[in-house]
């Protein structure tokens, strides 16, 4: 194979009508080519939904994707996640799979659409938040350095809005507990507080979030078994939404990271549905499985 050496002059040559017509056909083939993730994630979604794997006996979509695609499940629903995200953010142009909105203005920051999975996996934590999707992909947009948004920065968008959030949540609950706990307890309740804080934006850099997440939880279950047991009012009757939701033949699960179970809302309360599991990542795949019936919706 040649490869031909074209010698630059010194004052390039701006570009002739048909030389950026060229140029615009080449980058549109690129972005086609790098949103490639979202038609693959939709079509996997499709063949799990409709449970078109079965055409052998016994197949799992989990086999599907490992003997046809050489792709582990978890890689699966990574994309269907993606694709999830990345449709709703088309939504908000015209031009479906292009870069550009031409509606927008030109410093619009919905003018542009991710390139890649990369780019669109951060976002992924929101896949049940059209709202918040939107919000922080417009923030990484505007504030990306010289226009250009990378995954490494829509990443830090994320952790910048969850940052946010945790602290408002940190700030909330501390003003609940100071009017409502004894002195002691609220002086606790505040240095104990301000710890997460300080380990949240070291990146947990000296105590692991799972190790804080597994120890909160497991003090969480042992309280709740010092005593009578406290009665959640959404499922037990006091919630007109969710007896709608069951009359209707919806099936409302969550997952106990307590228990390591799945639950289903029954007649009295949430009982035990499946688990326990070995990980939390055996669980939440389990669940995102569960979810996607039609008919069952996250409780």
């Amino acid at each position: 194979m040649t490869h031909t050496t074209i010698k630059l002059e010194e004052s390039e040559k701006p570009l002739s009508a048909r030389e950026a017509m060229m140029l615009a056909e080449y980058e549109h083939t690129i972005v086609k080519d790098f949103a490639a993730f979202y038609r693959v994630g939709q079509a996997l979604a499709e063949i799990n939904r409709l449970r078109l794997y079965r055409n052998e006996e016994g197949r799992t979509f989990k086999r599907y994707c490992r003997e046809l695609w050489d792709m582990s499940k978890t890689q699966a629903y990574q994309l269907i996640d993606a694709s999830g995200v990345y449709g709703h953010l088309q939504l908000q142009c015209e031009n479906l799979l292009s870069a550009n909105c031409g509606h927008l203005e030109e410093d619009s920051p919905e003018r542009k659409l991710p390139l890649n999975e990369a780019q669109v996996r951060p976002l992924t934590k929101f896949k049940n938040s059209p709202e918040k999707i939107t919000a922080i992909w417009q923030e990484a947009s505007a504030s990306a350095p010289n226009g250009k948004v990378t995954a490494s920065h829509v990443n830090k968008t994320v952790r910048q809005y969850l940052g946010d959030k945790i602290t408002k949540t940190v700030r909330q609950a501390q003003k609940k507990v100071s009017q409502t706990a004894r002195v002691d307890f609220t002086e606790a309740f505040e240095k104990f507080s301000e710890q997460l804080l300080i380990e949240r934006n070291s990146n947990y850099k000296y105590t692991s979030r799972g190790f804080i997440i597994n120890t909160l939880d497991q003090l969480r279950a042992e309280i709740a078994e010092d005593g009578a047991s406290i009665d959640e009012p959404a499922f037990q009757g006091g919630s007109d939404d969710a007896n709608k939701l069951k009359r209707a033949g919806y099936s409302l699960f969550r997952a106990d990271r307590t228990s390591m179970t799945l639950k289903r809302s029954g007649t009295g309360g949430w009982e035990k549905h499946s688990g326990p599991y070995a990980t939390i990542k055996e669980m939440d795949a389990a669940f995102r499985t569960l979810l996607q019936d039609d008919m069952h919706l996250r409780g």
